[in-house]
C-alpha cells in the first residue's frame, strides 16, 4: 500500500501499559487545542508506536471520546475502522521493507489542501519515517513548513536520527523509552509465554515487550539457531561469507534481514560483556562463549568496532537508501571470520 486509506476494517488499537504517561500528555494538549501539526512517535521497535499513532488519530476524530480514547461507535470511529474516513491518511512503503517514495509524498498535497470531509482535523500517519529518501523528505519538510489548517502529522519512526534534521525541529517529539522489566514481563506472561522463554526473548527484544513476543515465536527462535550456526561456522572457517550472505540476504518469515543483524549484535554485546568484566555467572553468555572460543582472541576495540559495522547496516536497512542486501551482509561476514582469524 503506498497513500492509502486505512486498510480495510481494522479495530481501534488498545492502549499498552507503557503508553499510558504519552497518552495523557497528548491528549491534555488535544482537549486543549495545543495539539501541535506535527508529531515524531519514535522509540525501538517493538513498543507499539505505530498502534498508539493510529489510537492516537482515532481520537483525534472520534465525535464523542468516552474516558480518553475514542468510542468505537460513533460515525467517525466506523469509518476510520472501516478504512474509510476521508480525513484520515495512511503513507507506507509500497512494499514491506521498501523506502517511502517522492511521488507518495507529493501526493499528500491533494489531501492536506481540501476541505475536511467530516468538518474536524486531517491527519496524516505515516511510517516508517526513516524510509523516506533525500527527495521524499524534502517534499515532506515543504508540507512542514508551511503547514495546512487542522492538519496533523503522524510520523512514526524506529531511527529518528535517520531524518532530516529540518524535519525533526519541525515536530513535537513523542518518545517511548522500553518498560521496566517488571513490566515487560508482566505483559509477556499475560500474553502465556513462560517465565525462561519470555525473559530470553526481552534481552534479545532489548526490552521491547512486542518484539519480544515475536522473537519467542519457536519458529523464531528455529531461524535465530540456525543463523548462529551459519556465523559458528564463518568463525571456525568451515563456510564461506558469498554463500552464506545468498542464503540470508532474504531470511525466512516472520524474521527479516535487520531482525537477524540485530541478534547479532545482542551476540557481539555479550562477547564484548565478557572481556570488559566478569561475566561467569551468566549460563546464555557462557554458552555462546562455548561456540565462539576464539572470541576470546578479540579485543574490546574490535568488538566494538564489528557492533558499529552491524549498527550502521541496521540504519541503512531502516533507511530509504535501499542498500544492496546481499552484498551489506557479505561484507559484514567476512569482517566477522576476520574477528577469529
Amino acid at each position: 500500500m503506498a497513500v492509502s486509506e486505512a486498510p480495510e476494517h481494522i479495530p481501534i488499537p488498545s492502549l499498552l501499559p507503557w503508553q499510558t504517561e504519552q497518552w495523557q500528555r497528548l491528549g491534555t494538549q488535544w482537549r486543549a487545542g495545543r495539539c501541535p501539526h506535527a508529531l515524531l512517535i519514535s522509540g525501538q521497535q517493538g513498543l507499539g508506536k505505530r498502534a498508539f499513532a493510529e489510537a492516537f488519530s482515532a481520537l483525534v476524530l472520534c465525535e464523542q471520546p468516552r474516558e480518553g480514547q475514542a468510542c468505537g461507535s460513533c460515525k467517525d470511529c466506523h469509518l476510520w475502522q472501516a478504512g474509510s474516513h476521508p480525513d484520515f491518511l495512511r503513507v507506507e512503503p509500497e512494499k514491506e521493507g521498501g523506502p517511502l517514495k517522492v511521488e507518495q509524498i507529493r501526493q499528500l498535497g491533494d489531501f492536506v489542501s481540501r476541505t475536511s470531509g467530516r468538518g474536524g482535523a486531517r491527519l496524516v500517519w505515516l511510517a516508517p519515517a526513516e524510509a523516506m529518501n533525500i527527495n521524499a523528505a524534502n517534499a515532506l519538510l515543504k508540507n512542514l513548513e508551511e503547514p495546512a489548517a487542522s492538519v496533523i502529522f503522524l510520523l512514526v519512526s524506529d531511527s529518528p536520527a535517520g531524518l532530516l534534521p529540518t524535519i525533526r525541529s519541525r515536530c513535537q517529539s513523542v518518545v517511548f523509552p522500553p518498560p521496566s522489566e517488571e513490566m515487560a514481563l508482566q505483559w509477556l506472561r499475560a500474553s502465556d509465554l513462560e517465565e525462561d522463554s519470555a525473559t530470553r526473548a526481552l534481552a534479545l527484544a532489548g526490552g521491547a515487550p512486542l518484539l519480544a513476543a515475536q522473537l519467542a515465536d519457536p519458529k523464531c527462535e528455529e531461524i535465530r539457531e540456525r543463523f548462529l550456526q551459519e556465523l559458528v561456522a564463518l568463525a571456525q572457517g568451515s563456510a564461506r561469507a558469498v554463500t552464506a550472505a545468498g542464503r540470508w540476504e532474504t531470511p525466512p518469515e516472520p524474521t527479516d534481514l535487520g531482525q537477524l543483524i540485530q541478534f547479532w549484535q545482542q551476540w557481539v554485546a555479550q562477547m564484548a560483556r565478557v572481556r570488559s568484566c566478569d561475566a561467569t555467572g551468566d549460563t546464555q553468555v557462557m554458552a555462546l562463549l562455548q561456540r565462539f572460543p576464539g572470541a576470546g582472541r578479540a579485543s574490546l576495540r574490535t568488538l566494538f568496532g564489528f557492533y558499529d559495522h552491524l549498527l550502521q547496516a541496521r540504519m541503512g536497512l531502516a533507511s530509504g537508501a535501499n542498500p544492496n542486501r546481499r552484498l551489506l551482509l557479505e561484507e559484514l561476514m567476512i569482517r566477522w571470520a576476520r574477528l577469529f582469524g
